[in-house]
């Protein structure tokens, strides 16, 4: 593949040449840029995006106008978003959607085609990363449809925080994410700089008042001493 062969392009010539029905497009990762790329070139077509690392970060950036066009395509009846991860780590240890995969239905919804490498729905990964992306064979698309859809059948929907993250950008929702915190140690860390900070704070105007009473006894002692003329 030659390095000026985008995985953009790849991909928009599996779109041309599968040019209608649905879409199942999986990634690993997704930005506000990327789903607008990827809103204009699905216009009319009804579409699966199923995102495997899905955080508030991955879309703090981008203009008001990309925001409004990726709100738009996400808030429509026809497209359905998904979020696949896994975090049980005692077990398998934590595992998420990573794979890179487009995929062209029929009109019922059968995957029939698959473009599949590794960019993910970025600017980063569709222009600007050396990526790869190509057709399967079709002695690859028995396990390539059996995966999408035991992901599809596991997945949940993320359409609501989707449009939360694309509308606001860092959202306080991503503090209660499963994910949000890997363990307690960050959370129990961030309370006690928080009671520290409010300890420091507390102290200075206690001491400075000790202080004011301490001079002020001092020198009514010393007054009370002193010798009547």
């Amino acid at each position: 593949m030659a390095l000026s062969d985008t995985a953009a392009k790849r991909v928009e010539r599996f779109l041309a040449a599968y040019p209608t029905g649905p879409l199942v497009v999986c990634v690993g990762s997704a930005s506000v840029a990327g789903i607008v790329w990827l809103a204009e070139r699905s216009r009319g077509r009804p579409v699966t995006l199923l995102i495997g690392d899905m955080k508030s970060r991955n879309f703090a950036k981008a203009t008001d106008a990309h925001r409004h066009t990726a709100l738009g395509f996400v808030q429509r009846s026809d497209v359905t978003v998904l979020n696949w991860y896994r975090t049980d780590r005692s077990k398998q240890g934590r595992s998420e959607a990573h794979l890179k995969v487009w995929a062209a239905c029929d009109h019922a919804g059968d995957p029939q085609a698959f473009l599949v490498g590794s960019a993910n729905l970025t600017m980063a990964g569709l222009h600007e990363n050396v990526e790869m992306m190509t057709v399967a064979d079709a002695s690859e698309h028995s396990y390539l449809r059996s995966t999408i859809q035991q992901l599809r059948g596991k997945a949940w929907d993320a359409k609501e925080r989707l449009e939360e993250w694309i509308e606001h950008g860092d959202s306080p929702a991503d503090r209660h994410h499963p994910r949000g915190h890997r363990s307690g140690r960050s959370q129990a860390g961030s309370t006690r700089r928080q009671h520290a900070s409010t300890a420091s704070n507390g102290c200075g105007p206690q001491v400075f008042a000790v202080a004011i009473l301490i001079m002020a006894g001092t020198w009514l002692l010393i007054t009370r001493r002193k010798p009547r003329s």
